[in-house]
């Protein structure tokens, strides 16, 4: 289902150098507003996904002096970066950011957030050290007023989930409307297959200190399970190194039609870590498969106990065993959890982000 736009908007986004649940979202925004614009920080299109190449995509002057494949180390150059774009020309700015896309100047711009940076407000769980998040406290106090207050000039925020509201609240002191964002199904089997006769387990996450990828290394050690992990990030050495002779396989960056390929291979999809929304449980029953989960954060929003997946509480290693044990023992049925992500359908997310601009924007 496509609406029509009703003003003259732009979108823009942090970064357009990732294969993630938030580029899936700015390209679902561009099927909702087909003639607006995609400004970003810095575009590599090789690093992203293809549809971008058909978009009308515009970068700050960051996109010849980042490398993307470290662009973190240029994260404190997005602040200036977004404050110095010109988007006086459109009637309403839609951002989606989890980073400092919000801090473009716009009088009549709504905010789509995933998370406040997860970097300046939850320092040691990103950089997976106290003592590196002490050693940046000071700049980053400084930052956190700045990102504060262009996070205050903006007319309207929603929030991905509930996870992701209690985060703005604690950051921002304010809350905003709930919009799941959609699921995109390009990438997925299109009908599910069935469940492959050797178990293997399946991770897809950037490889970063909080995704807790080294809980389902061990755990799938622990039971003799050979786990494939998708992803690339600063934790790879490290990771590699707790795999031992375990049957681990490390694909880094894949594409769509590889993707889908790992779903039929797989027997459940993995998420260790917190995270605000995630896409990886609603992949995983769309592709039927079960999801095994830790039971905080947006997980909680997306797995029904047993019904499409299993709840972990903490990370003890024995806990997680246990419940990969009990989930491969399980009968599972590919169709009917395909069947448990119907209200993650792209049309609904339409229509509330489009009730939401209406309602919020002039």
């Amino acid at each position: 289902m496509r609406l029509e736009p009703r003003s003259n908007v732009a979108i823009v986004h942090d970064y357009l150098s990732q294969r993630g649940g938030a580029e899936r979202v700015v390209l679902s925004l561009s099927r909702l507003f087909p003639s607006a614009p995609i400004y970003t920080s810095f575009y590599a299109p090789e690093l992203t996904y293809p549809e971008f190449k058909d978009l009308d995509v515009r970068t700050s002057d960051l996109q010849d002096r980042v490398d993307p494949d470290h662009f973190r180390r240029a994260v404190l150059q997005l602040p200036s970066a977004f404050s110095a774009m010109d988007l006086s020309s459109y009637e309403r700015v839609l951002i989606s950011s989890s980073a400092f896309a919000h801090h473009v100047s716009h009088p009549n711009a709504g905010v789509y957030c995933y998370t406040p940076p997860r970097f300046l407000y939850d320092t040691a769980t990103y950089l997976g050290s106290r003592a590196k998040a002490a050693a940046v406290w000071l700049p980053f106090e400084v930052l956190r007023r700045r990102d504060r207050r262009a996070a205050l000039a903006k007319r309207t925020y929603a929030a991905i989930s509930q996870q992701s509201s209690r985060r703005i609240q604690h950051a921002y002191h304010f809350s905003g409307d709930i919009i799941y964002p959609p699921l995109a199904t390009a990438h997925l089997p299109s009908i599910p297959p069935a469940l492959p006769s050797e178990p293997r387990a399946l991770v897809i996450a950037r490889l970063l200190p909080y995704k807790r990828v080294d809980v389902a290394i061990r755990a799938c050690a622990a039971i003799g399970l050979g786990l494939t992990i998708v992803g690339e990030g600063p934790e790879e050495e490290r990771l590699r190194s707790l795999g031992g002779g375990a049957d681990v396989t490390f694909l880094g960056r894949i594409d769509d039609d590889e993707l889908r390929q790992l779903f039929a291979q797989h027997s459940l999809v993995l998420i260790p870590g917190i995270e605000d929304f995630g896409y990886a449980p609603i992949e995983a029953n769309y592709a039927g498969r079960p999801a095994v989960a830790i039971a905080a954060g947006g997980s909680l929003e997306t797995i029904d106990d047993g019904v499409n997946g299993q709840l972990v509480d903490g990370w003890d290693l024995d806990a997680w065993a246990e419940s990969l044990t009990a989930v491969l023992a399980r009968h599972w049925v590919p169709e009917q959890l395909r069947e448990t992500t119907q209200r993650f359908h792209e049309s609904s997310f339409h229509r509330s982000v489009s009730d939401w601009l209406d309602h919020s924007l002039d």
